[in-house]
């Protein structure tokens, strides 16, 4: 049974709750319920592959990837928390999805024993076109895809919370639900979601039980005051480019944010302009 939490709730989306919950060798409940709810699958086993990432300092900068798993079939699949937006995530994303596959090419040098490779993007920042986007190697002209060994599934979180903090619950299908509670940030809308489905039960116990973990919390507290350091620095960032566009209009304003590395969806906010005309500003 889920029972009442009234004190500060370190959400999903802070990425050490989530290797906690979904790296965990002892309970692959929660893993196996992504897997199902992102891709539709419900592998006969399921092998952690970077557990050791957990319990390393916070602030090691050698821990690159949030998640990595292998499947029976020998599929791997790369999860990635993504709670900021700028030009190099995408790259950042594409170099660890061909880092896993050469690693599977030096285990061979047989080119078809290279395992299917799979990278879930969970994205917390700019909103997507679709909710969920998938990519893969495709020839446009022919519209025929080349190969299956490589994809990238990016998912927009906020779309999935905001369903669930606006519509009926009991009305939501699962993988909203579980996408629901990847994104929202307190106890009672988490336990909302989870109740009455025993996988999803399984998830929030673990959040509470790591709620409660020392280490969990003195990473959250510090990741916090970097985060209030760095909106402070977007404030004051913003604020000298706006003083510098009055002069020039919104434009110049939004070409000065974009090379203090602003995130467009705060750019859109502070100029008006639509995140396509930003995005176009930033290929000009």
């Amino acid at each position: 049974m889920i029972e009442n939490e009234t004190k500060r709730f370190i959400p999903l989306k802070f990425d050490l709750m989530f290797k906690k919950v979904f790296a965990n060798e002892e309970d692959l409940i929660p893993i196996r319920k992504l897997l199902k709810e992102v891709l539709g699958i419900v592998p006969k086993s399921v092998k952690i592959l970077n557990s050791e990432l957990i319990g390393r300092p916070y602030k090691d900068k050698k821990v690159e990837v949030d998640l990595i798993v292998e499947l029976d079939d020998g599929t791997k699949v790369n999860i990635e928390i993504n709670t900021y937006e700028n030009k190099s995530i995408i790259n950042r994303n594409v170099y660890y999805i061909c880092r896993n596959i050469s690693k599977d090419l030096s285990k061979s040098n047989e080119y078809d024993e290279i395992n299917r490779h799979i990278q879930i993007n969970l994205d917390y920042s700019v909103m997507h076109k679709n909710p969920i986007m998938k990519y893969r190697l495709y020839d446009k002209e022919a519209e025929e895809e080349l190969t299956d060994m490589m994809e990238i599934i990016k998912i927009y979180i906020p779309y999935f919370k905001d369903r669930c903090y606006n519509e009926d619950v009991d009305e939501l299908d699962s993988q909203t639900k579980f996408l629901g509670l990847l994104g929202v940030e307190s106890s009672e809308e988490a336990k909302k979601l989870c109740n009455g489905d025993e996988d999803m039960e399984d998830i929030y116990d673990n959040m509470k039980k790591y709620n409660d973990e020392m280490d969990v919390m003195g990473a959250y507290d510090w990741e916090f005051h970097q985060n209030e350091l760095k909106r402070q620095e977007i404030k004051d960032a913003t604020e000298a480019a706006i003083k510098e566009g009055h002069e020039q209009g919104i434009e110049s304003t939004a070409k000065n944010l974009l090379k203090e590395n602003i995130d467009i969806s705060i750019i859109s906010k502070v100029t008006g302009m639509t995140i396509e005309e930003i995005n176009k500003l930033k290929e000009s």
